[in-house]
């Protein structure tokens, strides 16, 4: 294994030690999206736009109504230029 995968694997492994996980840790809650899609100036739209996804859902996870899957974070981080621990803190 590489330094960049073991490191990438801590920080996947600490992530899911500290998020609030719904479904058994088959998804996260997203405490800390709504202050990065302000910061990245985006409306719901345009972040759903980005990511693939409903303005409808990006709603529900801001509000956390509805935990992300791993899937679903990794299209959030590339869209808003964060990493994984930005979205749960």
């Amino acid at each position: 294994m590489t330094n960049e995968k073991t490191e990438r694997s801590h920080r996947v492994a600490a992530i899911k030690e500290t998020a609030k996980s719904t479904n058994g840790g088959r998804s996260y809650l997203l405490r800390g999206l709504w202050a990065c899609r302000l910061a990245a100036g985006l409306t719901q739209r345009e972040l759903a736009d980005a990511m693939g996804g409903s303005q409808a859902t990006v709603g529900l996870l801001e509000r956390v109504c509805r935990g992300a899957y791993l899937g679903t974070i990794a299209r959030l981080c590339e869209a808003l230029g964060v990493a994984p621990e930005d979205l749960l803190s």
